[in-house]
């Protein structure tokens, strides 16, 4: 489901993932971008939460963007507060993927969410990919079968630039997979707006062939112009096979990634990098969950464009997250 900012004001504001009964967990992130504060400062009047968790980055807080981000996490911790019971901050790590993990284990470790039929909502707007890999992946395994409707606040437009350089090159944290040195490699791309970064990811990789996506439908349709013209970047110094997958949808996502991987699992070796909206992040997720020998790799980036990565807020997506372990159908045929 998507909704512009006029009709979610106009509804009244965001609900609970089942109205009329609270949710059990709400998790947000703080950034220099300020549609970061969008989901918290929209909250309809009769949200409720048991406990709302906010992530933070303290290379955010402590770097150049120190200011925008601190604003922006106190006036989110603001309005979470008036419809949470309890509001934790936790305080990861761009850089350390294992204090990452540590921060974020420490945090479900320390809610207790009792019972079944635990419903979360996840607003996945502004984590970084790794680290939206990392807390959906730790919030499903801490609660179980919880349910997670997720929220995508999509940008009214994107800075010139989104980052530059790239510090490390590593897999994201239970996300290493397996690889038989008698196989060949496989490199699939989940591409949008950093084309510096996915060729790093290409060339550190060294793979035999590299499989390309580009996200049509996109978010919006004004960003499919630029993501053709950065895929055509990479494209013109690398051999590859190209396929479309919905930007904006995360099963549908989940399901031409499943058909293309699935492809390759018994002759190949799989590294699959998200680099797109962060609902195709949560798309890739659901299949590297399902196929544990898929490495998933994240390039850290050198610098962001913290001063106009990102303007406005144009739609509000919204989707549940599939079961862990459910079935999804895979389409036929998703190459070009």
């Amino acid at each position: 489901m998507q909704q512009t900012t006029e009709e979610l004001i106009r509804s009244g504001g965001i609900s609970t993932s089942i109205k009329s009964q609270d949710d059990d967990l709400l998790v947000v992130s703080a950034s220099y971008e300020p549609r970061c504060t969008f989901v918290p400062c929209n909250l309809n009047k009769q949200y409720r939460v048991k406990a709302s968790l906010l992530y933070v980055n303290r290379e955010f807080i402590n770097g150049d963007s120190g200011r925008p981000v601190r604003d922006n996490m106190y006036r989110a911790l603001d309005r979470l507060g008036r419809h949470s019971d309890r509001v934790i901050v936790v305080e990861g790590s761009l850089f350390s993927a294992v204090d990452q993990m540590a921060s974020l284990q420490k945090a479900f470790e320390g809610i207790s969410l009792g019972g079944v039929g635990l419903r979360a909502t996840l607003d996945c707007t502004t984590f970084s990919r790794e680290s939206l890999f990392t807390t959906a992946s730790m919030m499903r395994a801490a609660y179980g079968d919880i349910s997670i409707n997720v929220l995508y606040a999509s940008a009214m437009d994107h800075g010139g630039w989104l980052s530059r350089g790239h510090r490390m090159l590593r897999n994201i944290v239970g996300f290493s997979g397996v690889h038989y040195p008698s196989r060949p490699t496989v490199v699939v791309v989940l591409s949008g707006f950093e084309p510096e970064r996915t060729r790093k990811i290409i060339e550190e990789h060294e793979p035999s062939l590299v499989l390309l996506g580009v996200g049509d439908p996109p978010t919006d349709r004004s960003f499919l112009e630029r993501n053709l013209a950065d895929h055509k970047l990479v494209l013109s110094r690398q051999e590859v096979i190209s396929f479309k997958f919905p930007a904006a949808n995360i099963l549908g996502c989940a399901k031409v990634l499943a058909g293309i991987v699935e492809t390759y699992l018994s002759t190949h070796n799989i590294v699959l990098a998200p680099m797109s909206t962060k609902l195709s992040t949560l798309g890739a997720l659901i299949v590297a969950e399902r196929h544990p020998e898929i490495q998933v790799t994240y390039c850290v980036p050198g610098e962001y464009n913290v001063d106009e990565y990102s303007t406005g807020v144009r739609t509000l997506y919204s989707e549940s997250l599939p079961i862990l372990g459910s079935n999804i159908a895979r389409p036929e045929s998703t190459q070009s």
